[in-house]
């Protein structure tokens, strides 16, 4: 399955898929869905939009 992305003024930019648990930023760090939000670091939280806007694109982290 290819990895799916996202960019700051795409579609999905707003609302984080269900079934998506982790993603990687433009600078290549590591985001991880803890609940509604979202965190790099586990004591910083955002929101989906907000990583989307400050960090994107971001795509898709797949399990091999």
């Amino acid at each position: 399955m290819a990895a799916r992305s996202w960019r700051p003024d795409g579609p999905g930019s707003f609302q984080a898929p269900a079934d998506v648990r982790a993603v990687t930023d433009r600078t290549g760090r590591r985001w991880a869905r803890q609940g509604a939000r979202w965190t790099a670091t586990g004591s910083h939280f955002i929101r989906w939009r907000a990583l989307v806007a400050e960090h994107g694109p971001v795509t898709e982290e797949t399990r091999s």
